[in-house]
């Protein structure tokens, strides 16, 4: 590989095509470096916009989730300012689905078992948005060197990567035009397989280095794209290999498919004791009665369940 690039820019040193080839790559460069520099600090800002609407709106929710954690009778009233905030909360940016599924599961049963499951998966959320909140502005405000650096380097990847895949390229253009080739359709085969091979390697290197953003499965992500990068490493062994190796590669790829399957929904896992739980109706009088019916209908809040009057008469 080293030696096919050696001979092709031997052959464009004493040319004017390489000094057109030159410029033209100066200038692609310059072009995608900035444009990519532009959208890593567009994209920086509005996870920030992000995080700082999402907190605004989980604020709201914190204080009165707590206050009515700490006693067991909540008023009708509470309730429902809660829920209309948790209602609200819904339209967070970064509303996870299982949080999202914790607020559907307590305005449907309203009981303090499911808050507080709700409570404590609150404060999780609260406590990881605001570490990353820290995060972001800590780097824009006093990165290390170290970081400076990487800001420095990572807008040059997308142009790494497309002069990659030339060579890549010229490698495919070089051994099917060589006179050591074969030209048999199984040596076709593998060049194009080596070819395909290199490109998925360049591309998995790429989405490694140019998202890093800290996910659930972001190890597992990253190691399975190392391994699909490591593994076309195998191609200094020789051209009858390509076919094995892109299968490998298809297969790491397959596999991380697996690693986004659908969570099943909270509610259809009860939390421990569900069935040890006795709902208790509570007994409404009038003049709690008529107050909440004008709640529930002007802040859209379905209405808690009334003890019928046959039980009421009991």
């Amino acid at each position: 590989m080293f030696q096919m690039v050696t001979e092709f820019i031997n052959t464009l040193s004493n040319s004017v095509e390489s000094f057109i080839l030159a410029g033209i790559a100066v200038v692609l460069f310059i072009w995608m470096y900035i444009r990519t520099a532009l959208q890593l600090q567009t994209a920086g800002k509005e996870q920030l916009e992000r995080l700082q609407k999402s907190l605004m709106l989980y604020s709201r929710v914190t204080g009165p989730i707590s206050e009515m954690m700490e006693r067991e009778n909540n008023s009708l009233e509470e309730i429902s300012y809660l829920i209309t905030l948790l209602e609200e909360c819904k339209a967070a940016p970064l509303l996870t689905s299982n949080l999202h599924e914790q607020i559907d599961a307590y305005i449907r049963e309203r009981d303090h078992s499911r808050l507080s499951i709700l409570h404590k998966t609150w404060v999780r959320e609260v406590n990881r948005q605001i570490e990353e909140q820290s995060t972001l502005l800590r780097k824009w405000d006093r990165p290390s060197w170290g970081l400076s650096f990487w800001v420095l380097l990572k807008p040059s990847l997308p142009f790494v990567a497309v002069v990659a895949s030339a060579l890549w390229g010229l490698q495919l253009y070089q051994t099917l035009i060589g006179t050591e080739f074969d030209s048999s359709s199984f040596d076709i085969i593998n060049a194009w397989a080596r070819f395909i091979s290199c490109i998925i390697a360049t591309a998995s290197l790429y989405l490694m280095f140019m998202y890093t953003r800290r996910l659930s499965h972001q190890l597992v992500y990253t190691s399975l794209y190392v391994l699909i990068a490591a593994v076309a490493l195998f191609h200094l062994f020789g051209l009858n290999l390509a076919l094995y190796i892109v299968s490998v590669q298809a297969i790491l790829f397959i596999a991380g498919f697996t690693l986004t399957t659908k969570r099943t929904r909270r509610r259809a896992r009860p939390y421990a004791g569900r069935d040890l739980v006795v709902e208790v109706q509570p007994k409404l009088t009038t003049t709690e009665t008529l107050p909440l019916h004008a709640i529930t209908q002007d802040q859209d809040v379905a209405e808690l369940p009334r003890r019928s009057t046959r039980m009421h008469n009991k």
